[in-house]
């Protein structure tokens, strides 16, 4: 079953790298799926079962990460295009990150 999350998450890596994005949701949908089932293979209280949800964590905030910014590329380089900067919206502001109640 390991040999199926490390192929999964290679496919997975690879649509991503790629940006097709309808691939990717099916490898994410996969990898979820096929680390659920391992897990539940797995007896109560094996160790395991933490280290298949840490890398779960990692595969998914990674393919997060690189989708977030393949798609914000993909906005600046329309944004560059003039006939598409009137249909492009402009960067969206900043929201406060800290506030200061007194």
């Amino acid at each position: 079953m390991r040999e199926s999350l490390s192929r999964i998450q290679k496919e997975l890596r690879a649509a991503v790298e790629t940006q097709r994005y309808e691939e990717i949701q099916r490898q994410v949908l996969a990898f979820c799926e096929a680390a659920e089932g391992h897990a539940r293979a797995l007896p109560p209280g094996d160790p395991r079962v933490g280290e298949i949800a840490a890398l779960t964590q990692e595969v998914l905030e990674w393919t997060r990460t690189m989708v977030q910014a393949g798609r914000a590329c993909l906005i600046l380089q329309l944004r560059q295009i003039p006939k598409v900067k009137q249909y492009v919206p402009g960067p969206l502001p900043m929201p406060p990150t800290m506030r200061l109640d007194v």
